[in-house]
């Protein structure tokens, strides 16, 4: 097995066009993202035989795979994949819509005696704080004991801050038992995209990724119209069973978790490699040792065994060498623009957004709530769909620059109406909402976890998502208690701190964010660690043989499989 090293993929002899600008050539030559479609446009311009997204042997061998639905065994996995680890992420969105949707029942209101501006805020970000004080726990619990135990672990501590959620006697006890849910989800969502990643079978690791963020949609679609049709109780009850059901996906994942294989990748680090090659054999190769199955475990466990000859890994190891402290500014950009990009005035204080352009109609407030997450889950499964198609690269640069155009009409908008109370400017302002989600959920529903994941090496994924999801619950935190003040003090003024924060991120995009399309997990640490990774590629090459003992496919058994 011969890897591509970064001389290989990335490194090409040319000279630059005349035509290129000046100013184009000085951010090529600072900026990654630039410099790598320059080269990759260059080397096909040039007729190379090797390109920046030419595919490993392992992308060939996937993409040549019967698709998952004609394959029993991936059938399987992703029938247990999906409710143990999937929906991880709907309680988090069903979190969000339910917080939003509360607002608009009145007994809830007057229970806690109407909250408004930094009150409201505390309800609302108590949970991220939860969330933020688990981060460092969580990642030692998945390394430690398996993804399995870090995804039960989150389970159970959130069903019990659902259930004190629900019995909430006053303002105190609610905000304690939301605590509660928030230092549970952050095991859950540390575990879960790493065991999604690192189960999945490589043609279809990208797409099933994708979907784990899309699951938030899910969640909060449930809340929403929970909550729509609880409403009209006429107890405390309209409130208190939206907020027991709160831990219905943490229930889910309790009870088909254990029929899942653990992560290869943690077996192998965890010199369990038997157990690696069965679990791949099983669900990758149809019970038989294909060379798919022989090149993911020899290479996984190439790339482990160098890790640990580098030393145990640290949290400062995250930032001890120039290709992690790379990766964890592209990390913590995931978390931060999923959170920051104006999506949190929509996802926990759309009733409020919507007091500021007349709709003050709570069950008019409720219906819209339920409709637009219905909207956003089809654009986010979509986009899901895609990503493979397109290329990470596209998906963010397109999607910030329409959210800030469309964001920027929005503010203008919701200036119109304060200053004449124009109907159509209100009505405007919800247009660009829907608007304003096609290109949010383009790339940030699907591409913030897979993203992260792929350019996060085994040593430190478990550690570089407990960041991510400590840089997710920081700005979530932010937002949640900071928007209701702002809107309540400056209005429609305070959209243009988002306007400004899209601007950077709209750079950022264009800057830093390299391609991963085509590539193994193991194989994109060539774009970060160049000859380190080299390494790796070399002792996999030189580590690999197929053993005496082990069956391979015959060409027969792979065409019928692929029948």
């Amino acid at each position: 097995m011969r890897c591509r090293t970064q001389e290989d993929s990335l490194t090409f002899r040319h000279h630059r066009p005349q035509s290129i600008s000046s100013n184009m050539n000085f951010l090529r030559n600072r900026l990654p993202a630039p410099k790598q479609d320059l080269l990759a446009k260059q080397a096909r311009r040039q007729g190379s035989t090797e390109s920046a997204y030419k595919p490993s042997r392992i992308s060939e061998l996937s993409i040549e795979s019967p698709s998952w639905y004609k394959s029993a065994a991936r059938r399987r996995l992703y029938f247990l994949l999906f409710p143990a680890c999937v929906v991880s992420y709907a309680t988090s969105g069903y979190d969000g819509s339910m917080m939003n949707s509360l607002q608009t029942v009145s007994y809830w209101d007057d229970f806690f005696d109407n909250p408004r501006g930094s009150q409201l805020g505390l309800m609302s970000a108590i949970m991220a704080l939860g969330s933020i004080c688990s981060t460092p726990i969580a990642p030692w619990v998945a390394d430690r004991f398996g993804r399995r135990w870090g995804i039960t672990t989150g389970s159970i501590i959130m069903i019990a801050g659902a259930i004190l959620q629900c019995e909430s006697a006053n303002f105190a006890m609610f905000v304690i038992s939301r605590f509660i849910l928030g230092f549970g989800l952050s095991f859950a969502t540390t575990a879960s995209p790493s065991m999604v990643s690192e189960l999945s079978h490589p043609k279809d690791r990208v797409t099933v990724t994708a979907i784990c963020n899309t699951c938030w949609f899910l969640g909060s679609i449930a809340a929403a119209w929970i909550t729509y049709g609880t409403r009209v109780i006429p107890s405390t009850w309209s409130w208190r069973i939206p907020s027991l059901l709160q831990m219905a996906p943490s229930l889910i994942q309790l009870s088909t978790v254990w029929f899942l294989p653990e992560s290869p990748r943690w077996l192998i680090s965890n010199d369990r490699g038997d157990e690696a090659l069965e679990a791949l054999t099983r669900y990758h190769g149809e019970g038989v040792k294909t060379e798919l199955v022989e090149l993911e475990y020899e290479e996984i466990r190439a790339a482990i065994e160098l890790e640990k000859l580098s030393g145990q890994t640290t949290w400062k190891s995250m930032v001890s060498t120039k290709g992690n402290r790379y990766r964890m500014f592209l990390v913590i950009c995931m978390g931060l623009m999923s959170q920051w990009s104006g999506n949190g005035l929509i996802s926990y204080y759309l009733s409020r957004v919507m007091d500021t352009v007349g709709i003050t109609d709570k069950k008019t407030q409720a219906l819209v709530n339920g409709l637009i997450n219905i909207w956003n889950w089809g654009l986010a499964l979509t986009s899901a769909c895609f990503v493979d198609r397109v290329g990470r690269r596209p998906l963010f640069r397109i999607s910030t620059i329409g959210m800030l155009l469309v964001f920027t009409g929005w503010t203008i908008a919701s200036e119109r109406f304060a200053a004449t109370e124009a109907k159509s400017a209100g009505v405007a302002v919800m247009a660009l909402i829907f608007i304003y989600e096609i290109f949010y959920c383009m790339a940030f529903s699907p591409l913030p976890v897979a993203y992260s994941v792929e350019v996060l090496p085994y040593s430190i994924r478990a550690k570089g998502m407990g960041v991510y999801v400590l840089a997710t619950k920081c700005a979530v935190f932010v937002n949640q208690y900071v928007n209701p003040v702002g809107l309540d003090g400056i209005g429609w003024r305070y959209y243009l701190v988002y306007v400004a924060v899209l601007i950077v991120e709209s750079f950022i995009a264009y800057g830093w964010f390299l391609e991963t399309k085509g590539k193994a997990l193991e194989e994109i640490a060539v774009l970060f660690d160049g000859e380190a990774a080299d390494i790796t590629a070399n002792d996999m090459a030189k580590s690999y043989v197929f053993s005496a003992d082990m069956p391979v496919a015959t060409e027969q058994e792979d065409v019928n499989r692929k029948v």
